[in-house]
């Protein structure tokens, strides 16, 4: 299936990743006492790629959970399954598999594209992972409700080739994007615009997709740095289909429970909107709150280049497409609330009406009942 137009691999890894999202928040204080020698992520100091420019407000916790060996595509494969809690409620689960030197480029596509149907054995690995770390850190998780939303991403992390190659000529690379893709069919040349790729020296290349993504990194430093910004934007992706999925549920119950058309001479009650206005507020007001929190979690400053790299893993996994959803959900239920506070005004204006009216007539009738 593939010429030999890719060089042999030296060095690699590829990481299986699967992201859950479980409650409201995640309490990262007492997450450290329910689990034993947790690894803390550390911001690292690269001299070259101002990881200083990118400001994390509260940082995961790394923790290294299990080393598994796993059997795949007829390769051997011996990795270590790690999980980077966030307190933002989301846990992303990391299977780290070295590949052996000169792993074969059909294997490589096959491994990339596991993660999207994944094997029985694969999948028990993650399910049964997740299960015990939610049972071990569930005091620490407010509001604990596992969503049915799981993201999955593949990464291939390229270290060194065996051979010297002009890095910035795989962009268009027709097997690489087959690789990335996990593809086993010739794709076509369109696929290039599906795709999006970003360097910075001559030496690195990322090349993103929707699915995966694939990084010639020489430099450990930087390629970790790449791993924690593609790897914060799933979780923002996995947040943000969990936040559309609960709207999803909760403005079909709200519309229920609006008033039905008032009967013309009916006794205005302003009561009755109290509730729903409350329902209403407080549904604005929880995913406002959250929405914000993802959104000034991780800020990138006066770095250009990994700026433009976190926007590209963004618009490559559309995140901006379920954000806005959210946005167009929360500004139906600001009108709503409009509405029903201008209803509820209104009902409120005809009660004092009312009222007076009420309050003349017994003035009326006590003054003739006077004479």
């Amino acid at each position: 299936m593939y010429t030999p137009n890719l060089p042999h691999l030296e060095t690699g890894t590829i990481n299986l990743c699967q992201l859950y999202d479980l409650g409201d928040e995640i309490v990262l204080a007492s997450v450290s006492k329910c689990i034993s020698k947790p690894i803390a992520f550390l911001q690292l100091s690269v001299s070259v790629r101002q990881w200083e420019s990118i400001s994390i407000t509260q940082p995961p916790l790394q923790v290294e959970l299990e080393t598994h060996n796993i059997s795949l595509f007829g390769l051997e494969l011996r990795g270590v399954l790690k999980a980077s809690i966030y307190n933002l409620g989301a846990v992303a689960l990391t299977l780290e598999l070295p590949l052996p030197s000169a792993t074969p480029w059909e294997i490589i596509a096959q491994l990339m594209g596991a993660i999207q149907s994944p094997s029985e054995s694969l999948q028990a690995i993650f399910s049964e992972a997740i299960s015990h770390l939610e049972r071990v850190i569930y005091s620490a998780i407010i509001n604990p409700n596992r969503s049915t939303i799981v993201e999955d991403y593949s990464i291939l992390v390229i270290e060194k080739f065996r051979e010297k190659i002009a890095v910035s000529t795989l962009t268009d690379n027709p097997q690489l994007w087959e690789i990335l893709l996990g593809e086993k069919q010739p794709l076509s040349a369109y696929v290039s615009k599906m795709l999006t790729s970003i360097s910075y020296y001559q030496d690195d290349l990322a090349l993103l997709s929707w699915n995966g993504a694939i990084l010639i990194e020489p430099d450990p430093l930087a390629a970790e740095t790449a791993l924690e910004l593609i790897e914060f934007s799933n979780v923002e992706l996995l947040l943000m289909r969990s936040y559309d999925e609960a709207l999803d549920q909760e403005l079909p119950r709200l519309y229920r429970q609006l008033p039905k058309k008032r009967p013309r001479f009916a006794i205005p009650l302003v009561r009755r909107y109290s509730s729903l206005l409350h329902d209403v507020q407080r549904l604005i007001v929880e995913f406002t709150e959250v929405t914000e929190r993802v959104d000034n979690a991780l800020k990138v400053t006066d770095d250009v280049y990994w700026n433009r790299f976190y926007s590209a893993i963004l618009n490559a996994l559309k995140v901006d497409v379920w954000r806005s959803g959210v946005d167009h959900k929360l500004a139906i239920l600001r009108q709503t609330y409009s509405m029903l506070h201008d209803d509820a005004d209104a009902e409120r204006a005809t009660a004092l009406e009312w009222t007076i009216v009420i309050l003349i007539l017994f003035e009326i009738v006590m003054a003739f009942v006077r004479h």
